[in-house]
């Protein structure tokens, strides 16, 4: 069976969740026998790879971040062409579905949370998102939600919805036990001293909160946030809250050096506030993070209620000055429930062997 994953960026990951997505379930779909190409942003390299990990490499003449609608419209009707099986990420190219009247090809869609209530959009962009929600949920084969809460979310926002037609499926990720002094060294940091944000930085996030909640707590250890600004008028907001103890590292894409980051830090602080199972938060858990959340249902389904959660920046002061004075029991607990976590219930192998039978379903 020939698949293609669009909607991506494209891998080697060098983005965010979804391209971290295909990155990890490609080349186990194709060890189960899919033959499997991941549609990718144009290359800037004069002799881009054709291959990655055994998934075959396809690249679209733009990018999703130049012009995505282009880039949707390419990839939907190259891979109509090409595949018998499509798995869009997000919900952008759901308006070009209808070229699949000519092909009558499987589509799969994965809706990526409520995009549609995302801060950082106008309203006119949230109403165009709402709209390619509601066109993909109507045109597609299947629907995958990432998380049990956007399970409940689209049945209840979509009553006629086929129960049959929806599948959740979150993301995974693996153990992290990797520990570098050097790589410490390169950012001036020890282990244990710091808590880490690893986000982009955007009003949903709650940058600001957590940066406020740190500063009300006075705690002895630094805020190191690793993530790009997404807008100009939030970096200027954000930026000036910088000083010796409170540092903004950037966008780190070496996974060597962040996989040493979660696993040194003292704590993992998660701001997300919309969407389904963050890749993120679940990088955190796997490298045995004590993990302080924004509390919202989609963050407590991810751990699974047995990390610490905040609402304001009074809550992560309080949680921030009760765990430094925890025991190292109850620190090693927390620990390792996080870890528990990823190997009972969030490992890539999971993942994969729910998306090959429902491929094969199809």
């Amino acid at each position: 069976m020939k698949i293609s994953i669009i909607g991506t960026r494209g891998i080697p990951a060098k983005y965010g969740g979804f391209e971290t997505f295909a990155q990890e379930l490609s080349p186990l779909l194709v060890k189960k026998g899919f033959n499997v190409t991941v549609y990718c942003d144009r290359s800037e390299l004069t002799t881009p790879p054709k291959r990655f990990k055994n998934v075959s490499l396809f690249y679209i003449s733009t990018t999703k971040t130049r012009n995505p609608l282009l880039y949707y419209l390419l990839s939907v009707w190259h891979s109509l062409k090409s595949e018998d099986v499509i798995l869009v990420a997000g919900t952008g190219g759901s308006l070009f579905y209808v070229i699949n009247i000519f092909f009558r090809k499987k589509i799969v869609t994965n809706v990526d949370g409520v995009e549609s209530k995302r801060d950082k959009w106008s309203p006119l962009k949230k109403a165009f998102i709402k709209l390619t929600e509601i066109v993909a949920v109507k045109h597609s084969t299947h629907i995958i939600a990432d998380s049990k809460k956007i399970t409940n979310y689209l049945f209840s926002t979509y009553s006629n919805l086929d129960k049959m037609k929806l599948s959740t499926i979150e993301y995974g990720a693996y153990i992290n036990n990797a520990f570098d002094q050097t790589v410490l060294d390169k950012y001036g940091l020890k282990k244990d001293s710091y808590y880490l944000v690893v986000s982009r930085l955007e009003p949903e996030n709650n940058i600001k909160m957590i940066i406020d909640g740190y500063k009300l707590s006075n705690s002895s250890k630094s805020l190191i946030i690793v993530g790009d600004f997404v807008s100009d008028d939030y970096a200027v907001l954000i930026q000036k809250e910088k000083n010796e103890k409170i540092r903004f590292l950037g966008g780190i894409y070496n996974p060597e050096e962040l996989a040493v980051l979660r696993y040194s830090a003292f704590a993992y602080i998660h701001g997300h506030s919309v969407g389904g199972t963050n890749p993120s938060l679940l990088e955190a858990l796997g490298s045995s993070n004590i993990a302080i959340c924004h509390d919202n249902p989609f963050n407590r389904e991810v751990t699974n209620n047995k990390q610490l959660y905040f609402s304001q920046a009074s809550d992560l002061q309080k949680r921030l000055e009760d765990l430094e004075q925890f025991n190292e029991a109850a620190i090693l607990q927390l620990k390792a429930d996080a870890k528990e976590r990823i190997e009972n219930y969030y490992t890539w192998d999971n993942i994969a062997n729910k998306y090959a039978k429902l491929l094969s379903a199809l």
